[in-house]
Order: structure tokens, then C-alpha cells, then sequence
């Protein structure tokens, strides 16, 4: 089936944005630059079924808002995923709803790309989840930072498994100069576990402005034995992303 001119001159001026945004992106030029990204990522999905320049674009549903899953043109094994719909950040009450819990799935799934832009395979608890607050992100476009955890900080946390239960409390110690609020989430994947509404829902966010808000997920094994995950939040304006290893160095 041939696709009209209209549609390849529409494919076309999108890959057109795409090359900008990227290059600003990749400059750290523009506070938006990830949005038109994501926006010319879509044109080319729904026009010829292609994600590229993204590396995986799954259109939303009326249950699901979809996402878009782009190479960080930063660092050789860091993928960003995001959603379609223009959320600025953590502090988008969007985020809360049902429709957008699969992103966090989506975002763990995603640790299968870190592995082969690293070329090897890593471990379960080799890769971990990040979302810089409003005041240490440089795109006001929600996004989820997916690579691998810094070794002192599996290291940490593993020392004081036995002080993390799953109820929020503080962390006995600081990780990379910060503070963190724990608490452990049972289960081998993220499916129907909506961290930004967990973070919300916790006690220091009665008192504290989500915007502030920087949160990681480290998977860890449980004390029973099970699969889980640490959620790690504080409300200092910090950045979670200092969690995470883009040199994968250990792994």
C-alpha cells in the first residue's frame, strides 16, 4: 500500500523537529526540547508506523496514556521514558491516575535496552529508575531516567534492608550528599504500581510541594526472598539521578 505525498512531506517535516529537538536536547538547550521530541516521535508513529528517531513509541489507549522510549543522547546506556501527554514533571497530578500506572512498567521494561546499548546482560538489580525534582531537571517533560544503579548505593541499601519495611520512613544515612524516604514495594515488576501516587500519598508530601520532589526505584531482593523494590523520595529539590551509574562501572 503506497502512502501518499501528504503523509511522507508530514514524516518529513517531523524528522525535521526531531533533529533540532535532539541537538538541543543533547546541548541542554531549551527547556522543551524533549517535548518536540516526543511530539515529532508520535507524527511519525501514527503516520507510518515507525518510532524512529525514538527507539519505541506505544500510542495511548483510553485505559493507558502511552509512551515514548528515547536513547539519552547523553550517555552510551541511559533510555528516558515518557508519555505522550505534555506533563511538565513529578508534580503533574496526571501522574496519579490510573491511566498513567503502566508507565512505571514500561520503565522497568526498559532496562532490557540498557543492557544491549551496554553489550552485555545485567542483573536484576543491576538497573534502577530516576526522576529529578523541578529545580534539578533540565526538561519540563516528565521523564524517567532508566540505567544502572551506582554500586554504593546497592551497597547502602543492602547494609540497611533490615531498617526498610513497607511503610515510609527515613533512611538511616544519606546517599550521594542526600537525604531519602524509603519504603519497600513487593512484587517482580511495576504492574499496577503507581510510584508517583505512592510518593504523593506519603507522609512528607503533606507538608511538602511535589514539585520538590526527586524519586528513585532500586530493585532489591525482599526478605522473604521475593523480587521487590525500594522507593527512595526526599523534597530538597536534589537530583535522584546522582543514584544512577551511566558508566554501568561494576556491572
Amino acid at each position: 500500500m503506497k502512502l501518499k505525498l501528504s503523509a511522507w512531506l508530514l514524516v518529513g517535516a517531523g524528522a525535521a523537529v526531531v533533529l533540532v529537538a535532539t541537538s538541543a536536547l543533547a546541548a541542554n538547550l531549551g527547556r522543551d526540547a524533549l517535548r518536540s521530541v516526543v511530539a515529532a516521535c508520535v507524527v511519525a508513529k501514527s503516520t507510518v508506523g515507525l518510532s524512529f528517531p525514538c527507539t519505541d513509541v506505544r500510542l495511548g489507549t483510553p485505559v493507558d496514556d502511552g509512551y515514548a522510549l528515547i536513547r539519552s543522547p547523553g550517555f552510551d546506556t541511559e533510555f528516558l521514558v515518557t508519555p505522550l501527554a505534555p506533563l511538565d514533571g513529578i508534580e503533574s497530578p496526571e501522574l496519579q491516575s490510573d491511566a498513567a500506572t503502566s508507565l512505571w512498567a514500561s520503565a522497568w521494561s526498559a532496562r532490557s535496552n540498557v543492557a544491549a546499548a551496554l553489550g552485555r546482560p545485567l542483573g536484576r538489580d543491576d538497573v534502577a529508575l530516576a526522576v529529578n525534582a523541578a529545580g534539578s531537571r533540565t526538561q519540563d517533560h516528565f521523564h524517567i531516567h532508566v540505567d544502572c544503579v551506582r554500586q554504593s548505593v546497592d551497597t547502602a541499601l543492602t547494609k540497611k534492608a533490615d531498617d526498610i519495611s513497607a511503610r515510609w520512613s527515613r533512611f538511616p544515612g544519606k546517599l550521594q550528599r542526600d537525604n531519602y524516604w524509603v519504603r519497600t514495594v513487593a512484587g517482580s515488576d511495576l504492574a499496577g504500581t503507581n510510584v508517583a501516587k505512592l510518593v504523593a500519598e506519603s507522609p512528607p508530601a503533606a507538608s511538602n510541594s511535589i514539585e520538590h520532589a526527586t524519586v528513585a526505584v532500586i530493585p532489591t531482593t525482599l526478605a522473604g526472598g521475593g523480587d521487590g523494590f525500594y522507593l527512595l523520595a526526599n523534597w530538597s529539590n536534589s537530583s535522584a539521578e546522582r543514584l544512577l551509574d551511566h558508566s554501568c562501572r561494576g556491572r
